[in-house]
C-alpha cells in the first residue's frame, strides 16, 4: 500500500543563522549610519533624538529589527519579509543618496551635496548588505512542498 504525504524542505540552520546575522548586520550599519557616518556627524544642528525619530529613519529601523526578529524565531515568513525590507533600503538609499538630482527630502552625495568618504562607506555598506540579504533570503524563502511517497507494508 502506497500513501502519499508531503515533505517541506525547511531552510537549513546556516542559512536561518547568516540571514540573522545579515539582518543583524543592516540595523547596526542603519543606526551606525545615523550616528557616525552621516546625520549627527555631519551636522551640528542634528539632535539624537530627532535623528532617530525622523520617519524615514525610524520606519527604517523598525523594519529591520521586525525582520531579524522574524528570523529569529524562525517564522515561517520570515526570509520572505527580510527579502521585502532589504528591498525597500536599496530603494531608499539610492532615493536618497545615489541619484544625483536632489528631489524632495532627498540628499544626494555627489554633485552639489557631495557626500565624504564616511558617508559613501555608510551607503555602499548598507546597500551590499541588502543585497546580500536579498540573495541568502531568496534562497530560504525557496521552500520547496513535494508529495513523497511512502511504501506501508501491512
Amino acid at each position: 500500500m502506497t500513501t502519499h504525504s508531503t515533505h517541506i524542505d525547511r531552510p537549513s540552520r546556516h542559512s536561518v543563522g547568516l540571514l540573522l546575522g545579515l539582518t543583524g548586520a543592516l540595523s547596526a550599519l542603519l543606526v551606525l549610519n545615523l550616528a557616525l557616518f552621516d546625520d549627527l556627524r555631519t551636522d551640528p544642528s542634528a539632535g539624537v533624538l530627532e535623528t532617530f525619530t525622523k520617519p524615514q529613519h525610524l520606519s527604517s529601523l523598525v523594519a529591520v529589527l521586525i525582520a531579524a526578529a522574524l528570523v529569529a524565531f524562525k517564522h515561517r515568513s520570515a526570509a520572505r519579509i527580510a527579502v521585502i525590507v532589504a528591498w525597500i533600503e536599496i530603494a531608499a538609499f539610492t532615493f536618497f543618496h545615489i541619484i544625483p538630482v536632489e528631489i524632495g527630502p532627498s540628499k544626494p552625495y555627489w554633485g552639489a551635496g557631495m557626500g565624504d568618504v564616511l558617508q559613501w562607506v555608510g551607503v555602499v555598506s548598507i546597500i551590499a548588505v541588502s543585497a546580500a540579504v536579498v540573495l541568502v533570503g531568496r534562497r530560504s524563502s525557496k521552500v520547496a512542498v513535494t508529495p513523497a511517497a511512502v511504501s506501508l507494508r501491512s
